[in-house]
């Protein structure tokens, strides 16, 4: 009995994880990942139909996650809440990131790639495009708390973009230096805490609970 679709794309996929990670998009070999997942090239082309698109398949659920964790930053996610600035806005953003660490930690393969092999491929400024939309995200609900009244001062783009870029790249560090989950959920309490009420100072945004 010939095995599925299903099943032959699955081995596919894993074979060209373990060759991506051992040697990278640019230096991975698609006869290797075929050889290895028991076909033939041309027959792997029937389910992919490059090594760009392999790479893709391996990683665009990361990015659609990390994607809407970012969003939750934008000014329309804070428009409907009574006091965007209260304590329990901050556990509620505090949330959306033990969630995305979760799945960090679910997907580790995925973001290794990411932020490691991806030299040549669709996604190799993954990390640099998220610390751009998360710049831009906060900058624009920063200004709408400034024009609301919530806080006195309106910081300068460079700002945002280093406390934006700062946090994003903390998880990235994450990986980078492979941390354990158990120390990771102490950092990212760390550092969320850090950029949350240093901005509130900053901001000259009052403290409510």
């Amino acid at each position: 009995m010939s095995e599925s679709a299903a099943e032959t794309k699955s081995k596919i996929l894993e074979s060209a994880k373990n060759e991506f990670l051992d040697k990278g998009f640019m230096n991975a070999s698609l006869r290797t990942i075929a050889a290895n997942a028991g076909l033939t090239t041309g027959a792997m082309y029937r389910h992919f139909k490059d090594k760009d698109a392999l790479f893709c398949a391996l990683v665009d659920d990361a990015i659609d996650v990390t994607t809407k964790a970012v969003m939750a930053a934008d000014v329309v996610m804070h428009q409907g809440e009574e006091n965007p600035v209260s304590e329990e806005h901050h556990k509620k953003e505090n949330a959306i990131l033990t969630n995305l660490l979760d799945y960090l930690y679910a997907n580790f393969d995925a973001f290794t790639l990411l932020l490691t092999k991806a030299s040549g491929s669709t996604h190799e400024n993954f990390l640099d495009e998220m610390c751009e939309l998360y710049t831009k995200n906060c900058m624009k609900t920063f200004k709408w708390f400034y024009k609301q009244g919530l806080a006195k001062n309106a910081p300068d783009e460079m700002t945002v973009h280093v406390i934006a870029s700062s946090l994003i790249n903390g998880f990235a560090e994450i990986i980078l230096h492979k941390i354990s989950k158990r120390n990771a959920i102490k950092f990212v309490e760390n550092i969320s805490n850090l950029f949350h009420y240093g901005t509130i100072h900053m901001m000259g945004i009052p403290f409510k609970d």
